[in-house]
């Protein structure tokens, strides 16, 4: 008689609340915003493009109402609202200030976290849990090629100054237009191409995509992160893969959104191409 395996529990994730302190308008579509807090203690980072979950104020309360963590997951209060929680890349963690830089994309269309953000003010709350595992650059490839849309901007960030000065990379980012660009610092080699849509009709992404498609790549080892929407980044994946002949392992693609999905999933890497 085959044993019954018992029920995988959830990891029980360590919510962090913690205070706005500072609103930065980076652009005009970007605002960064610095939370501090006691429960920040710990915090770490391992790595660049991590993931954390933001965790919206709770409708009627200074801040979002957060469960108890029970033996098969989180418990809440029969007829509580559960906080509304999105992802993002967390851009700059200051440990010796104990401050957490996030930024957001402004949406016209709005969302949760972009229509919290234009709002946001010194003093409000929030709850985060996280991170999660980095992208890891191979410091030996001979080249590497970083991609993404809006909303990859602050994992583009995090990877172009992890990489070694002796490293060469091409930087492909796609924006509203000229005055959502930003300084990338980085010690490493890098040619940082912008790319403008030309019209709101514009669908975000192809611009990036003919881009990728048109570039020579050097010769050598080289490694490609790409983070954008899912169904462009999907046919650059397939790309990559069938006329590029790069392996899987060379490529990491990240789906950060999707066309008429409000809450795209976080862990969306295209593998199913």
């Amino acid at each position: 008689m085959t044993q019954q395996q018992p029920p995988v529990r959830r990891p029980r994730p360590q919510l962090r609340t913690v205070r706005v302190s500072r609103v930065d308008r980076i652009t005009p579509h970007m605002v960064r915003i610095t939370v501090i807090g006691d429960e920040l203690e710990g915090f770490t980072t391992h790595g660049p493009a991590e993931h954390i979950k933001v965790f919206f104020p709770t409708p009627g309360h200074d801040g979002p109402v957060l469960p108890t963590w029970g033996a098969d997951g989180p418990v809440y209060v029969p007829g509580q609202e559960r906080p509304t929680s999105r992802t993002y890349t967390p851009r700059r963690w200051r440990p010796q200030e104990g401050e957490l830089e996030i930024d957001f994309v402004l949406h016209s269309g709005g969302g949760p976290g972009s229509n919290w953000a234009e709002r946001a003010q010194p003093g409000d709350i929030l709850a985060i849990a996280g991170p999660s595992a980095p992208y890891r650059p191979d410091p030996d490839a001979e080249w590497h090629l970083v991609a993404g849309d809006d909303s990859a901007l602050p994992a583009i960030g995090n990877i172009v100054q992890a990489l070694p000065r002796s490293a060469r990379v091409h930087v492909f980012i796609e924006v509203a237009g000229a005055s959502e660009e930003q300084p990338i610092d980085s010690d490493a080699q890098v040619q940082v191409t912008w790319l403008h849509r030309s019209s709101k009709e514009d669908l975000a992404g192809r611009q990036l995509e003919a881009a990728i498609w048109n570039l020579k790549f050097p010769d050598g080892d080289g490694r490609v992160w790409l983070g954008c929407e899912a169904s462009v980044m999907r046919d650059i994946r397939r790309h990559l893969l069938t006329e590029r002949g790069l392996s899987r392992g060379a490529i990491h693609t990240q789906g950060y959104w999707k066309y008429s999905t409000p809450n795209h999933p976080d862990h969306d890497l295209g593998e199913d191409v």
